[in-house]
């Protein structure tokens, strides 16, 4: 009897030792879900942040680079146009541009320069790499977004220099 209950509290022991050292290794899958869906209508939903952005910058649409003014501006007429039978665009906001930088990928170059845009390939290519947002800081300026670096600028709210802006909505869930 007293062999049996040896035996016992050993392999109870052992159990219990073996559980504390036990390591489980899972092997990661990647998602299958894509992020960025290009909606055939000059739009692009992201299924990560729950945002719809034009798919061409305002670079790409006008063929010249614009101020901030200009950039609410085109942000009303496509609201007024209803891009994409959309009517609620707005200017997105710094952190919301952030979330279409990614350093591991290369859209194209913005015209004119070697600066490398680092946002997803389903966007308009040859755009602008500076996008203007909705921030502003103070009375004279505005901040944006570089996708070279993904770092955030602030200029004058009357310069034009190499700047663009890109349309964002936010997706109703029960569309």
């Amino acid at each position: 009897m007293k062999t049996k209950w040896v035996l016992i509290i050993s392999v109870a022991l052992f159990l219990v030792f073996s559980a504390n050292n036990l390591q489980v290794y899972a092997e990661p899958k990647p998602s299958n879900k894509i992020r960025f869906i290009d909606n055939q209508d000059g739009t692009i939903s992201d299924s990560k942040t729950g945002l719809m952005w034009i798919k061409d910058d305002s670079f790409l649409h006008f063929g010249h680079w614009i101020n901030w003014a200009e950039a609410k501006t085109y942000i009303k007429n496509l609201n007024k146009t209803g891009f994409a039978n959309y009517f609620d665009w707005k200017l997105p906001t710094t952190n919301e541009l952030k979330t279409l930088y990614e350093s591991g990928k290369v859209n194209s170059s913005q015209v004119g320069r070697e600066m490398k845009i680092h946002i997803d390939p389903v966007f308009g290519k040859n755009g602008s790499g500076s996008l203007w947002s909705a921030n502003e800081n103070g009375r004279y300026n505005a901040f944006g977004v570089v996708f070279n670096t993904g770092n955030i600028f602030s200029a004058n709210k009357y310069s034009r220099s190499r700047k663009a802006t890109r349309g964002v909505r936010l997706i109703l869930r029960n569309q």
